[in-house]
């Protein structure tokens, strides 16, 4: 007989097998009288409450909210202006309607690799930054404004940047 965290247990062996009498647990009555009393019902509801608690806490949804409160009509929320980003082969492309009152000369846009940033959109000292679809260059963006829609043209980047990792075997 062994110990093992205070449980005692005892190895059967069966030819060359070794097998472990799950039977002998002492909460195996408990685990079956749980088991009959369980509503589906229940544990269904009680997934769903613990996936939603789970989600909200989520990096994953904060960044899917924040795109799709870019994706918003500009009706729905405070001022918040309407924007589509999306992709063709060679380039990714941001329009934004943009409202009378914006002076162009005060609108500035940057982009990093993976998000553009666009600054005084919805007044003086308002940012506001949108995930791009995928990687795009440093340089050969560019932006127009025609009947108050603002297309902000920003070229794909095929270089994946991956390096090799090598393997080795420690001793």
């Amino acid at each position: 007989m062994k110990t093992l965290k205070n449980i005692e247990f005892k190895v059967i062996q069966v030819g060359v097998r070794t097998m472990f009498p799950w039977g002998m647990f002492p909460f195996n009555e408990d685990i079956k009288k749980l088991t009959e009393q369980l509503n589906p019902s229940d544990v269904h509801s009680y997934v769903n409450d613990m996936m939603k608690k789970l989600m909200k806490n989520s990096p994953m949804e904060n960044m899917t909210s924040q795109q799709s409160n870019n994706m918003k009509d500009p009706q729905m929320t405070n001022h918040e202006p309407s924007a589509q980003v999306f992709e063709t082969f060679d380039d990714i492309y941001i329009r934004v309607h943009l409202s009378s009152e914006i002076s162009l000369s005060q609108l500035r846009i940057f982009h990093t690799s993976n998000q553009a940033i666009i600054e005084n959109l919805q007044g003086e000292g308002s940012r506001q930054v949108f995930t791009l679809p995928s990687l795009v260059k440093k340089k050969g963006a560019s932006a127009q404004v025609k009947n108050q829609i603002l297309e902000i043209k920003i070229p794909r980047s095929d270089d994946l940047q991956y390096t090799e990792i090598t393997v080795s075997e420690k001793l």
